[in-house]
């Protein structure tokens, strides 16, 4: 029986074994990395010691990857790069550490950044780099296992607070990934009659058609839930589903081809699809992870929005002082909220804005052409910035030496409603 049971396994062993010794490296680095922030006390510096170990474990095993001659080999290299690799650019770069000689090695968040449109762009550029030959195939394959890991931890650092319309479109992708394999299955169970295997092929068809029909009900309650949280469950099913099904299919493929290099490449893809089965479950409710330990990081982005904030207020009124900004700057940012009515007045009265400007303003309706007389009455302008407006008729200076507006000839746009 055991014999049996090895001779099954073998064809698809290295397959296997590439899924179980990344996970493996997955508990590893979860452990290492507790010091960071899983602790009550977080070690003080252990960053600074952790992302060197992690540098240099990634920077050999790249440069092997690289340089690597034998295919199969060269993407075991990427492979375990590409899982060093995450822990070191997507994760420890945005832990905010309070203390110690380095607090925060970066910024940079590449989960937050790496939204649904840059992973994808990610992936076509990939595809189109391997086909091509542009990249080394053993360096493709640490790009794809990296961008895998990228898009697993996108949503599951995104679902708990993802809104309801996109879990809609995330399901419709899941519906679409699901139904492209099942007709591969069912492609498969069809050619079972052709080697006279009818119960085998029947019961392959009747297994599509349940799972087929089971993704559809889930679907249907991810969109007929009003509730944010209650659409978790079935999208957790609906990928626990699909996992299932990826899953047969590269088990499948790794057991009836003879290349190595394929097994490998399957894998490597493989330890993903292998993650999103253990992680279906959890899915099902909000992660208490995320609770925790975004809660902790929101009065930092907060606090650091407000310093942007007073940034570039100070900027802009340096900007405004040396009339950097033109009237039609300061009539985006007060139709996009950023300027208000009152600060937009001010600069007008100050004669921060040009008569060109003032003119722009006015047609537009955000200044009277009584605001607009007054600056010039009080000549906060200089003959330099009325100029345009005498050459094009406008203005016209009085006896007095004060400029004049010759009001029929400014011309109002009409506001709609």
């Amino acid at each position: 029986m055991l014999a049996r049971i090895k001779n099954f396994f073998k064809p698809m062993w290295r397959t296997i074994w590439i899924v179980l010794a990344g996970q493996g490296m997955f508990l590893v680095s979860v452990l290492t990395m507790s010091p960071l922030r899983m602790w009550e006390n977080p070690v003080v510096n252990y960053n600074l010691y952790y992302v060197s170990i992690l540098a240099g474990i990634l920077g050999w095993l790249f440069y092997r990857c690289c340089i690597e001659q034998q295919e199969a080999k060269g993407y075991l290299y990427g492979f375990f790069a590409a899982i060093f690799a995450w822990p070191l650019i997507g994760e420890v770069a945005c832990i905010p550490v309070d203390n110690g000689v380095i607090t925060q090695f970066s910024n940079f968040n590449i989960k937050g950044l790496g939204g649904y449109f840059y992973v994808l762009c990610s992936w076509a550029l990939l595809h189109i780099m391997w086909r091509t030959g542009a990249l080394k195939k053993s360096v493709c394959v640490f790009f794809m296992t990296f961008l895998s890991i990228w898009s697993f931890e996108l949503y599951m650092d995104n679902y708990s607070s993802m809104s309801g319309d996109k879990f809609a479109i995330v399901g419709g992708l899941i519906v679409a990934a699901v139904f492209g394999m099942l007709c591969v299955c069912c492609k498969y169970s069809w050619n079972l009659f052709k080697v006279k295997k009818q119960i085998k092929a029947i019961l392959g068809i009747l297994t599509c058609i349940v799972l087929a029909l089971a993704t559809l009900i889930n679907y249907r309650d991810v969109l007929g839930f009003p509730d944010t949280l209650l659409k978790m469950g079935g999208i957790s099913t609906m990928v626990l589903i699909g996992s299932l099904i990826a899953s047969y299919l590269i088990l499948r493929t790794s057991y009836k081809t003879e290349s190595m290099e394929t097994k490998t490449i399957l894998g490597c893809i493989f330890y993903v699809v292998f993650a999103l089965i253990l992680m279906s479950n959890q899915w099902k409710e909000p992660q208490t992870f995320y609770v925790k330990y975004e809660a902790a990081q929101i009065g930092h982005e907060i606090e650091e929005l407000k310093e942007e904030q007073a940034n570039l207020e100070k900027m802009f009124d340096y900007m405004a002082t040396k009339r950097m900004l033109q009237a039609k700057d300061f009539k985006y940012m007060y139709d996009h909220g950023i300027l208000p009515m009152a600060k937009l007045k001010k600069l007008v009265n100050l004669g921060m804005i040009d008569g060109k400007g003032l003119e722009f303003l006015a047609t537009r309706g955000l200044i009277t052409i009584d605001e607009f007389q007054a600056v010039l009455d009080r000549s906060m302008l200089s003959d330099a910035d009325v100029k345009p407006l005498v050459e094009m008729g406008i203005a016209k200076k009085n006896d007095k030496g004060i400029y004049e507006l010759k009001r029929q000839y400014i011309k109002l746009e009409k506001k709609e409603g």
